[in-house]
């Protein structure tokens, strides 16, 4: 199976926490649009760790994790939190 990690870096610069979080979701959504027209139209794209995402077809015996990881996202972001 092919796997491909990308990276950016930023030096020489003071970031915020906030600053930090903004950079890595927009360098993360730019990535998975552009990888959006190169995989497969079943692809899922995931964030699994602060600004580390995984894009592909998950195999089956991790759906059940990615849908609870979904849901507690999601009810984070429901009560004003970050997952």
């Amino acid at each position: 199976m092919a796997r491909y990690e990308f990276r950016f870096i930023v030096t020489d610069a003071e970031l915020s926490e906030e600053h930090q979080r903004k950079v890595g979701q927009a360098v993360a959504e730019a990535g998975a649009l552009a990888l959006a027209v190169a995989t497969p139209a079943e692809a899922v794209t995931v964030e699994f760790a602060r600004n580390i995402w995984w894009r592909g077809i998950p195999p089956p015996e991790i759906y059940q994790a990615l849908e609870e990881a979904a849901a507690n996202k999601a009810a984070g972001e429901a009560e004003g939190g970050v997952a």
